[in-house]
């Protein structure tokens, strides 16, 4: 088989603490590097506060993944609040468009997502497989996060990739990346659907989930409202509302978000081998900026269900190319 990424890392532990904990020893280095250049200025210790609202929400509804961030910041020997305010990403900036593009097509058998972020972020991305008791998720991870929040399989047989969606409404609640987690292991999408209709959401992802027997979901939402819909193949999502319901929600919706869903949609085919349907996530047509392949795609994956195997390239080992990953954990 042939080498799989440097940035490659498996984890095992029983239960979120353990993982957390794991997690945080594996990158303490890296973890207090980033924490050490934080600036605390009064931007800072608003969030905080913030931040402090945030955690009593999340460990109301989600209590494992707050564990999970007590054991990583426990690891890797930082402040608790500090971490799990570093861990939000930009759940305190409610407008900033990110470009992130997803494809489902084969009937739902093949699935690309592009993973774009600032540049900067390419050394915080990495490729990680990890076990949590009984459910095993093989995902692009930034490091100094819950995991979840961009493209994950897990042993269930449900893909889980998400795109970011700006939207006019807000609360103090559970922040969307604990979100995204709780979903990134789900075993059953409609019943995780309306769990989350009982949770206070502070804002919200858009998460496009395929099982085991190629069936799609899209769930989009705000910190108010979500909605989920089962579309047919091919399908494609960027980072604006699709759901007629929620457009009127939409608070920032670029030229980028708005080219990249066109160029996808106009050349998606029903029916698309491994090779073409990377071939359209390398699609750079559009330039720089617009293109589904832009100067922010720092990994890409593409999962192929039929064969059972995930290919992922990351742009800090792009010399790598695409490599495969074995999807042999799915039950």
């Amino acid at each position: 088989m042939t080498a799989l990424h440097a940035n490659y890392f498996v984890f095992q532990a029983d239960n979120n603490f353990e993982l957390g904990l794991q997690l945080g020893a594996h990158s303490k280095s890296q973890v207090q590097t980033k924490m050490s250049s934080i600036v605390r200025d009064e931007a800072w210790a608003i969030k905080l506060v913030r931040a402090e609202k945030y955690h009593a929400a999340a460990k109301e509804y989600f209590p494992q993944s707050i564990r999970e961030v007590e054991g990583y910041a426990k690891g890797a020997g930082v402040d608790f609040l500090e971490f799990w305010t570093r861990s939000l990403e930009d759940e305190f900036v409610y407008y900033r468009e990110n470009h992130c593009t997803s494809i489902i097509t084969n009937g739902g058998k093949l699935i690309s997502h592009n993973e774009d972020w600032a540049k900067e972020a390419a050394d915080e991305i990495c490729v990680i497989q990890k076990t949590i008791g009984d459910v095993t998720i093989l995902e692009l991870n930034y490091f100094a996060t819950l995991g979840g929040n961009s493209a994950s399989v897990n042993s269930y047989g449900y893909t889980h990739l998400v795109n970011t969606l700006t939207h006019s409404d807000w609360r103090l609640g559970v922040p969307r990346n604990v979100i995204a987690r709780f979903m990134s292991e789900t075993k059953d999408p409609v019943e995780d659907f309306e769990k989350l209709k009982a949770v206070p959401r502070s804002t919200g992802y858009n998460h496009n989930i395929v099982g085991r027997s190629c069936k799609i979901w899209n769930i989009e939402s705000t910190a108010e409202e979500q909605y989920l819909i089962e579309p047919s193949s091919p399908f494609v999502h960027t980072n604006h509302y699709l759901i007629e319901q929620l457009k009127p929600f939409e608070a920032e919706s670029g030229q980028s978000t708005v080219r990249r869903y066109d160029v996808a949609t106009e050349k998606v085919k029903p029916k698309m081998t491994d090779r073409e349907l990377m071939g359209l996530t390398s699609d750079s047509s559009e330039g720089s900026d617009l293109s589904i392949f832009n100067e922010r795609t720092i990994a890409r994956m593409v999962v192929d269900l039929e064969q059972l195997v995930a290919k992922i390239w990351l742009l800090r080992e792009a010399d790598r190319g695409w490599v495969d990953y074995p999807l042999d954990f799915i039950k």
